[in-house]
């Protein structure tokens, strides 16, 4: 993601388009959405509605008149262009106090991604009920790591960051869950460079 980021951020902003890390997790998270459908529902008292829309609430902070959560209706029919695009219209329109009132209802999944202020990490967060899951995102930072290069151990500086995802167990499991992350993590990890 970060080599394809660097290699296309000039065109985008050509465009006209800010292109955030944030956008890379929302077109992982909709991809995850669709392989681990449970994830995108809302809970009833008697029934889970699983939903074909992938309308995925963004946390955005506020400074100190706290935080909003607009959504990117329809996710799934949008590339990363779209979703980039729609994202910063989103957030431009919420920090100028803009923000229409349909832009924050609907929303099927919510993404949080705290790293912007540089926590490494923040679990549990709370669902936007009626959802079931929301991910967390923590900052993007150099590590050292062990890989296998050749059949051979070696040290590495990798870019890493921690994921979360909160559940609602009445709608999904442990295994779900892992499967969901499995798919963004993988997503993110072999991110197509053209």
């Amino acid at each position: 993601v970060l080599k394809h980021r660097a290699r296309h951020l000039d065109a985008f902003a050509r465009q006209g388009v800010k292109l955030t890390l944030t956008a890379y997790f929302v077109s992982a998270a909709v991809r995850a959405l669709q392989a681990m459908p449970e994830a995108n529902g809302t809970f009833h008292a008697d029934s889970l509605e699983i939903h074909a829309d992938c309308n995925i609430g963004v946390g955005t902070a506020l400074g100190s008149e706290g935080l909003i959560v607009p959504v990117i209706h329809r996710a799934q029919t949008l590339d990363l262009a779209g979703i980039a695009r729609r994202l910063g219209e989103l957030v431009t329109a919420a920090r100028e106090g803009h923000l229409a009132p349909e832009a924050v209802r609907g929303g099927t999944f919510t993404i949080s991604n705290h790293g912007v202020s540089g926590s490494l990490l923040a679990a549990p967060i709370v669902i936007n009920q009626p959802q079931v899951a929301i991910m967390g995102i923590g900052k993007v930072e150099r590590r050292v790591v062990a890989d296998e290069m050749d059949g051979e151990e070696v040290l590495r500086v990798r870019s890493k960051c921690y994921l979360t995802l909160t559940i609602d167990h009445r709608a999904l499991d442990g295994y779900q869950a892992n499967s969901f992350l499995s798919v963004v993590v993988n997503t993110l990890e072999n991110w197509p460079l053209d």
